[in-house]
């Protein structure tokens, strides 16, 4: 029975090599997860007040006590990656790349957590020279989809491949590794189609906020009205936060501290560092994030000692620029952050420690979704 490849093989006029199968996912093993280097630019403090000492928020949480969260929708994307061939076009061999990948997004209503949407993706990134016209890739793109969709094996499951990703071969870095980033940013992709759904059905607002699973500065696309830098998409995540439960502690700054890192990791339960302003080259022309660290859990009971922090964006809005986030509002946001570290998820995932729980159940739902490794590779 024909599986994907030989029908991909037959429609681009390529040989492949039947190569080994595998994922290239691992679980995490619990370190510090070090994120990668990243051109940014430390503008000033990012919240209307200006202070230097880390801010315990205890009372806010008193205050806020009787108060519904705001926190209503949490989003979480993922994919899984997976070598499942090796094909030559004219005399050279590149790697075929192929993805699962899943947005899932869950609301909280009277206390109870409960599917929004779920979005399962199937993907394959292949190298730009499997398409024959250099000017219309993804014209060949699509009418390669058709015939991979007929595949005998999609057919059988009754399966459908989404889409069809072609990667450049004119850089330095590992043909693997292009066709790895072009499934994230599909996913990513995926994530802002979905908050843009959200906000046009007016479920996204003041009192109702969505908490996205990972950082929200994202890479600027060829897509423009799909870019942060757009006023139209920044006003979208106006009630959004990104909310990181690994960071790279060596390049972490607090107004007061500069870059050491030590200044984080002496947060005590329940503080948070000053609010600052960086931008990020990656995400175009006019976008700025206000960025803080606020510590869930004390370290005497975690592995490392920033286990137990987590990283919080917002994107600041044209009218914040001049003074920065309003400190109150930052404040009230934390607090709400801090009343969703329980329940604990120990046991079940080696970061717990910084998991916010409705994002842990959103992650969780997704990845369940999954189809199992040996039946998506046997697909190919």
């Amino acid at each position: 029975m024909n599986g994907i490849m030989d029908t991909l093989a037959r429609a681009t006029h390529g040989k492949r090599y039947q190569s080994h199968k595998f994922c290239y996912d691992i679980e995490s093993n619990g370190v510090i997860e070090y994120d990668r280097d990243r051109e940014i630019e430390w503008l000033k403090a990012g919240e209307s007040e200006h202070f230097t000492k880390p801010r315990d928020l205890t009372h806010v949480m008193e205050l806020l006590s009787g108060q519904e969260s705001w926190f209503k929708y949490f989003l979480d994307g993922s994919r899984h990656t997976y070598k499942v061939d090796d094909i030559s076009y004219n005399n050279n061999v590149y790697p075929i790349i192929a993805g699962q990948v899943g947005v899932c997004c869950c609301k909280r209503e009277h206390k109870k957590m409960m599917k929004e949407f779920f979005e399962p993706k199937l993907v394959i990134s292949v190298p730009n020279s499997a398409l024959p016209h250099e000017f219309q890739k993804n014209i060949d793109a699509i009418e390669l989809l058709g015939k991979v969709n007929k595949s005998n094996k999609l057919l059988k499951h009754k399966l459908k491949i989404a889409d069809i990703l072609p990667y450049n071969l004119d850089a330095d870095a590992k043909y693997e590794s292009k066709g790895i980033a072009k499934i994230q940013d599909y996913m990513i992709e995926q994530e802002k189609k979905a908050v843009i759904q959200l906000v046009k059905e007016g479920k996204i607002k003041d009192k109702s906020y969505l908490l996205k699973d990972g950082s929200l500065e994202y890479k600027a696309v060829d897509n423009k009205n799909l870019n942060l830098s757009e006023a139209k998409m920044k006003m979208k995540y106006r009630y959004v936060l990104g909310v990181s439960k690994s960071f790279n502690p060596t390049t972490c700054f607090v107004e007061g501290g500069g870059t050491k890192s030590s200044v984080i990791a002496g947060l005590k339960k329940n503080e948070r560092t000053p609010a600052c302003c960086y931008r990020s080259k990656i995400s175009g022309e006019g976008v700025n994030f206000c960025v803080w660290y606020l510590r869930l859990r004390e370290s005497k009971y975690t592995q490392n000692v920033f286990d137990g922090i987590i990283k919080v964006e917002k994107l600041i809005q044209d009218n914040e620029m001049k003074h920065g986030v309003s400190t109150d509002l930052i404040d009230q946001l934390s607090a709400f952050l801090l009343r969703e570290r329980n329940p604990v998820c120990y046991g079940k995932d080696k970061r717990w420690a910084n998991h916010l729980y409705p994002i842990y159940v959103a992650e969780s739902f997704a990845k369940s979704k999954y189809i199992s490794t040996d039946l998506f590779l046997s697909l190919f």
